[in-house]
């Protein structure tokens, strides 16, 4: 993730260093939502590392069995939770992009 702000900020400088001024406002706003959406990914990455939920999404689907499974969905991105239901503790946490797992954890 370091090496991706690395890269916007060295495009925000060459945009902001060669472009005419109708360009340079287009291409700064593009930048900056990269930005921020880079910045919510990676924030809602390290929570779900951390075993905690994420904060960036909206539960999408969930189901009551023996094992409660509560789906969130983000911006481009899925969060899989797997809860006990008697002690209503997280056993296991998965984040998808393009239907491959990028972060995870398991208790």
């Amino acid at each position: 993730m370091l090496g991706i702000f690395i890269l916007l900020i060295i495009a925000m400088l060459l945009v902001v260093k060669f472009c005419k001024k109708t360009l340079k406002i287009v291409l700064s706003i593009i930048i900056v939502l990269v930005t921020l959406y880079c910045i919510v990914i990676s924030v809602d990455m390290n929570r779900v590392n951390s075993f905690r939920e994420p904060i960036f999404t909206i539960v999408k689907q969930e189901d009551d069995f023996s094992m409660k499974t509560i789906i969130y969905q983000g911006l481009g991105y899925e969060v899989r939770m797997i809860k006990d239901v008697t002690t209503d503790k997280t056993i296991q946490i998965e984040m998808y992009m393009f239907n491959k797992c990028i972060a995870g954890a398991i208790e």
